[in-house]
């Protein structure tokens, strides 16, 4: 397979990536390379390495020679997924508003700050959810549960189901959880953060 400048990768990557979020490439529908290039109007050895990777990621199932496709996840994977995340998650916001300087958590504020009159992108407010989360478990001091949400491809389950739910709630309750651990309350930044996922769980059903 081609090497390519690591520029160039990262553009198409995410073209690609947005394609898979916004739903523009539905799941389950056949991904060609010749049909994603001439959608994407790129004439270069891109688009392959890229499928590659995002297959690697357990975004895409197949093969380059028999077609790729977006997963398709069952309900029950959803479920199990979510009960994944409400477990780990928990663990790792208790950990970090233990234990997060305040500095990490003013970033999470600084983050959320340009949203605050209302989410206006649906996929840039999706990329900040996503960051978010990742955040918090990256940085609550416990790397072993890091590893495991990393092993699991919670952030590539993320990026199959999006968001389902009004943005503007979910940025009221980034907010709340943001002023319970300035506050240093565990008990109800784990009952904010239960009951956001709970809410994104019963959302896609």
């Amino acid at each position: 397979m081609v090497s390519l400048p690591e520029e160039i990768f990262q553009d198409t990557y995410g073209k690609v990536k947005k394609l898979i979020v916004t739903k523009k490439l539905v799941p389950g529908q056949l991904i060609t390379e010749h049909r994603l290039s001439h959608t994407l109007s790129i004439k270069d050895d891109t688009v392959p390495v890229v499928l590659l990777q995002l297959r690697q990621e357990s975004l895409l199932v197949g093969s380059l020679d028999n077609g790729l496709s977006v997963r398709e996840l069952c309900e029950q994977e959803i479920r199990e997924m979510f009960d994944c995340r409400i477990a780990l998650e928990t663990m790792a916001v208790r950990l970090f508003t233990q234990n997060a300087p305040q500095s990490k958590i003013d970033d999470l504020r600084s983050l959320l700050v340009p949203f605050e009159s209302g989410p206006k992108n649906g996929y840039v407010f999706y990329k900040i959810d996503r960051f978010f989360h990742e955040f918090i478990i990256k940085n609550c001091g416990n790397r072993t549960l890091y590893d495991m949400y990393k092993t699991a491809k919670i952030a590539s389950f993320m990026d199959l189901v999006g968001l389902n739910r009004p943005l503007y709630k979910i940025l009221e309750e980034h907010l709340n959880l943001v002023s319970a651990m300035h506050h240093r309350d565990c008990k109800k930044a784990v009952e904010i953060l239960t009951v956001n996922l709970e809410k994104a769980k019963k959302s896609h059903f």
